[in-house]
């Protein structure tokens, strides 16, 4: 009987390292957002020709999701015109090492909310303008 032997061969993978930093603009706003920080806190910058807003901790909503990570701030609080709420999607992104640079797109939503009126009425309460923008995706030690 003539047994054949059986080489196995093992594929090491580098193990992958998911993006925490992401600085992405367009011609009208720019957004620097830090999933975590020193203080293990995440950090979101914005600024446009209007607003500069530095958001950390807790006035930083995130929500995980299956198409990415939704990063919401706030940019006007509630008013009588309303509030206005910055929203970007983030995608995951990996990366073959600390430090990588990756090219990124995202999606982003301004949110305006409008109190709603005191007599009955049917009215949108919400209005959305999305734009794009593009950046680079790293990885930032904390």
């Amino acid at each position: 009987m003539d047994t054949a032997t059986a080489e196995t061969t093992t594929v090491v993978r580098p193990p992958v390292i998911l993006a925490n930093t992401f600085n992405l603009q367009n011609r009208r706003i720019s957004v620097s957002y830090s999933a975590t920080s020193f203080t293990g806190q995440p950090l979101f910058h914005y600024k446009d020709r209007v607003h500069e807003v530095n958001a950390r901790g807790e006035e930083i909503r995130q929500v995980e999701s299956e198409i990415g990570t939704l990063v919401s701030i706030t940019l006007e609080p509630d008013a009588d015109a309303g509030s206005l709420i910055f929203s970007v999607l983030i995608p995951r992104v990996a990366l073959m090492s600390t430090v990588a640079e990756q090219p990124v797109e995202a999606v982003a939503i301004f949110t305006r909310s409008r109190l709603p009126p005191r007599l009955p009425a049917n009215v949108q309460l919400q209005t959305h303008d999305t734009v794009e923008l593009r950046g680079s995706a790293t990885f930032v030690v904390a």
